[in-house]
């Protein structure tokens, strides 16, 4: 069995909107993270972003063995303090997904992008992708979660104009040039398509969680 520094580990859950499961979530956030949840005015907003941080604490290897809080640094990047494995966070609707590693990580989830502006983020290598492309929705969705992931890796976000990150697919499998990050694109049954970006290729295991499994999870963890 793979330990955790071998591997990327991935959850995904699915967001009711429910008051009921909020509270009972946001009974075990810290005051760093009310603060963090509190500058979300919609209801929809605090309540991915919740799941989001509750979700990162249960992939922690540390579990709640430790006190863990969920911090950002200045460009916005999440980390776990007490923790010092790497985490990416990421929502589309209701769709919620988190990543962790003992390498840098970046996940990105979206919902079908139209073929719209999309010269906005094209690199000019893309073109020739895209005017291949029989399904032009589906590829365009592709390109902009793997750009979307990776500058979550690099903790930079777009300050690197999107044009200039360029992907090219060899096989099934995509690359970004001149670079060695690993990258891995799926669709989900939902819909979505998702995108992960790792520093080092590793093995990435997937779990699906319901809401309630999340909140007995907490409370288990509280108890012992």
């Amino acid at each position: 069995m793979l330990s955790h520094h071998n591997k990327i580990r991935v959850c995904r859950i699915s967001a009711s909107y429910d008051s009921e499961v909020y509270e009972k979530l946001f009974q075990f956030t810290n005051k760093d993270e009310i603060i963090y949840l509190m500058r979300y005015k919609k209801f929809v907003e605090r309540f991915n972003s919740l799941l989001g941080l509750s979700l990162a604490k249960k992939l922690s290897s540390k579990g709640l063995s430790v006190q863990l809080s969920l911090l950002h640094t200045e460009l916005g990047q999440p980390y776990l303090s007490g923790s010092n494995e790497h985490l990416s966070i990421s929502h589309s609707e209701n769709t919620i997904v988190v990543a962790m590693s003992s390498n840098k990580v970046g996940i990105d989830v979206e919902k079908n992008i139209l073929p719209i502006g999309y010269e906005l983020f094209l690199a000019d290598d893309e073109y020739a992708l895209f005017h291949k492309s029989k399904n032009k929705v589906d590829l365009l969705t592709t390109l902009w979660t793997l750009k979307e992931a990776y500058v979550k890796l690099t903790g930079m976000g777009f300050l690197k104009d999107p044009t200039n990150i360029s992907f090219n697919k060899i096989k099934d499998r995509w690359f970004l040039k001149d670079n060695s990050c690993s990258f891995y694109s799926e669709d989900l049954p939902n819909g979505m398509k998702l995108a992960i970006a790792s520093e080092k290729g590793k093995k990435i295991t997937f779990e699906k969680i319901t809401e309630t499994e999340l909140i007995e999870w907490f409370n288990s963890s509280i108890r012992y």
